[in-house]
């Protein structure tokens, strides 16, 4: 038994040590060689709708090119300018006209107007202006507010100017506005005539590219000799034949001196004072230009690339008399 106990000792001690090497194994239950699987790696998974970034709207393309527009609102004046997509009104016919003259704008595909321009005071001129105001919004009014004039339609536009604290500009001679890449220079009236209000009525002239239109509303022949005196260069490949063809203007020197391409005179089938007159229906045609008539050929469009000019007209002669 004395050598025993040492013996029983060293035993237990070894059991012992054996017991801790095995739990520090982690009890001997694995394989020492087996590893611990990766953890999966995520994949993305695309959404079913992806959003998709917005496109733009297409910008419209804009029209080139110059396009006049004398609209066949009877006896008076009524004139659509469009020129590389900016477009402008001057006058508007009389009381009465300003539907047609709305509905025409429109169809053209004229939402908004950059400046109207109101020649003179007289109603066949002004008549439609109410209408216009209300369909299209624009940036200026040409007019002058101090033109004596007390024709009621006239009265009733200036209070529209007012109550609606309408932009306006009377025009100075020389002065020179811009419309899409065209331009137009004011080169009348040159004097005050308080006897004629025609006289006092706003003229320009037109350039796009190589070609020019003079557009002198009601002047009469006073107005053009004193234009002629201006040393204003009046040569135009396009005329509108003044104050609706009557006797009162047209002369032959002023003509010459213009020496157009192409005439349209803004006149109805039917009117009071009998425009246009016979004679001066004859200097027109004398002048060898091609000539237009709202009362002959409806509305009449003249296009300008800015080197040539070409005419469309709503009806033929033939259909005219028909």
């Amino acid at each position: 038994m004395k050598y025993l106990k040492p013996v029983i000792a060293l035993l237990l001690a070894a059991l012992f040590a054996f017991g801790a090497a095995a739990c520090v194994n982690g009890g001997g239950t694995d394989d020492p060689k087996t590893t611990a699987a990766p953890a999966d790696t995520p994949t993305e998974v695309p959404a079913e709708n992806p959003t998709e970034a917005p496109t733009e709207e297409p910008t419209p393309e804009v029209k080139k090119g110059f396009d006049l527009h004398f609209i066949d609102i009877g006896t008076g004046d009524g004139m659509l300018l469009v020129c590389d997509g900016e477009a402008m009104v001057i006058d508007s016919g009389n009381v009465g006209r300003g539907e047609k003259m709305v509905s025409y704008i429109k169809a053209q595909g004229v939402t908004e107007l950059k400046y109207i321009m109101v020649t003179h005071g007289h109603a066949d001129h002004v008549g439609g202006m109410p209408e216009i105001i209300e369909a299209f919004p624009f940036e200026t009014m040409f007019i002058n507010l101090e033109q004596r004039c007390t024709e009621k339609p006239f009265k009733n536009l200036l209070s529209i100017i007012e109550e609606r604290k309408i932009n306006t500009v009377n025009p100075e001679v020389g002065a020179v506005y811009t419309l899409g890449g065209g331009s137009f220079k004011v080169i009348g009236p040159l004097k005050d005539d308080p006897n004629n209000l025609n006289n006092c009525s706003i003229c320009i002239k037109f350039t796009y590219g190589e070609n020019t239109f003079l557009l002198c509303a009601d002047i009469s022949a006073t107005v053009e000799s004193q234009l002629l005196k201006s040393g204003e260069d009046l040569t135009a490949d396009v005329f509108k034949a003044d104050h609706h063809g009557s006797s009162a203007g047209n002369v032959k020197k002023f003509l010459s001196t213009v020496n157009p391409k192409y005439i349209c005179m803004q006149v109805g089938t039917e009117n009071k004072l009998g425009y246009p007159d016979k004679s001066t229906v004859k200097r027109l045609e004398q002048t060898g230009a091609e000539f237009y008539r709202n009362d002959v050929h409806g509305d009449v469009v003249m296009h300008s690339d800015g080197k040539t000019i070409t005419v469309r007209t709503e009806k033929t002669p033939e259909a005219a008399e028909n």
